[in-house]
């Protein structure tokens, strides 16, 4: 009994393991750029740069570390120091004038937008390519399907043909150019197969899994309409592009840089409060207020031309990121709408022709209308329209995934 209990359990086992391990994880679209984005190295190191921002925030608006200190002064030849002349007991701090610490505070939260924005910039681009890569495998499984239709249809007529020869009506040269059609489309899925397994890789890697782990996509390659005007996209493109706003906020830091070294002319303080005991008597309060004296003019001088240099530098680079990024939202722009024409080209006209060609091509062959070559043509334009119309489908696609960040890659 006891064997028998454990032969069901191997059995049960056996066919339970391999399901699991053929087991396909299906990705949506959506799915994919989430998974992405939390395992991308690139988002983990602008998160971790939002965070030394914050922490040079701290730093730049904090004072000085007080200073304790003990003194005793006329200490007579032989005797204790508690028979000192005079005892101190005082505690310093220097202050930056307050209008310096609020411009540190202004600069360090520049720095902490311009780290938020880089991190955005890096999940907007990041998104794009798991788009990108998103369709590609999609396009390829597409081809690959679109190549193995085109087989069965060619086994089809290779049936056909070797039907009319036995029967005397057509030579055997037709059947060796079916054979020769087939070996050809065979090729051509293994190497579309072999692609098919390089971008899965490519995909796999991009969101951070192991390059050799299947999977499927839940969302097809289809179209999206797209019906914004340029000067609507142009508009909304510029007004969120995260690279635009790095650059107005490097001008607004090194604006507000200038200030602070310009305010080097002005005084600190120095505070200092404590006790004074004199001849050995009663501790009694001091308290003394001092100020710097910036005599040695040529050190703030020199970074009042440096931090003009840089913002001069920042007001050149945001001019050139608006012309630069106007063009590159422009022609993202131009490139989507040629490849939604082609798309709509195909959808609205092309493919039902083909189509209704294929199955007229077919019914003139059976009754003899037309030849074994005529028909072959009329196979591969069938699969070249198919293979044709896919690629314009994924190159649609890919338009639209560079429109959503036309002008990002520029810094």
């Amino acid at each position: 009994m006891t064997v028998r209990i454990a032969l069901l359990f191997l059995i049960l086992f056996l066919r339970i393991v391999p399901g699991l391990a053929q087991e396909k994880h299906t990705y949506s679209l959506q799915e994919a750029i989430e998974l992405a984005l939390q395992n991308n190295p690139e988002v983990l190191i602008d998160q971790r740069e939002i965070e030394s921002a914050r922490g040079r925030k701290l730093q730049a608006t904090s004072l000085e570390q007080p200073e304790l200190t003990f003194g005793w002064e006329g200490i007579p030849s032989g005797e204790p120091i508690s028979r000192a002349d005079e005892r101190t007991i005082s505690l310093d701090q220097n202050v930056e004038f307050p209008y310096k610490l609020l411009l540190k505070k202004d600069i360090s939260n520049r720095e902490i937008d311009i780290a938020t924005e880089n991190l955005d910039r890096t999940k907007a681009l990041i998104t794009a390519e798991v788009k990108k890569a998103y369709f590609r495998v999609s396009h390829q499984s597409k081809l690959v399907e679109t190549l193995e239709s085109t087989l069965e249809l060619l086994n089809e007529f290779r049936d056909a043909t070797l039907f009319k020869y036995r029967a005397g009506d057509l030579p055997y040269f037709e059947v060796v150019r079916g054979k020769v059609e087939i070996a050809k489309t065979q090729n051509e899925i293994i190497e579309a197969k072999k692609e098919l397994v390089s971008v899965k890789s490519e995909f796999n890697l991009l969101l951070g899994e192991k390059g050799f782990e299947e999977f499927e996509l839940e969302d097809s390659l289809s179209y999206v309409p797209f019906e914004k005007s340029k000067e609507q996209v142009v508009q909304e493109l510029t007004q969120k592009n995260r690279t635009l706003k790095i650059a107005q906020l490097s001008r607004e830091r090194e604006n507000k840089n200038l200030k602070l070294a310009q305010s080097g002319f002005i005084p600190d303080l120095r505070f200092s409060g404590g006790f004074l005991s004199e001849a050995g008597g009663k501790f009694t309060p001091s308290f003394e207020i001092g100020f710097t004296l910036p005599l040695w003019w040529w050190n703030p001088k020199g970074e009042i031309q440096e931090n003009r240099a840089n913002l001069k530098i920042a007001q050149a680079r945001l001019k050139a990121s608006e012309r630069i990024i106007r063009s590159e939202i422009e022609r993202a722009y131009e490139l989507a709408k040629a490849s939604q024409e082609q798309v709509l080209l195909f959808e609205q006209t092309l493919l039902g022709e083909i189509d209704e060609e294929l199955e007229s091509g077919i019914n003139s062959y059976q009754n003899n209308q037309i030849d074994a070559l005529n028909l072959l043509d009329i196979y591969r334009t069938n699969k070249t329209s198919q293979i044709e119309y896919y690629r314009t489908l994924y190159n649609y696609r890919t338009a639209l995934a560079d429109l959503e960040v036309a002008g990002e890659e520029n810094q």
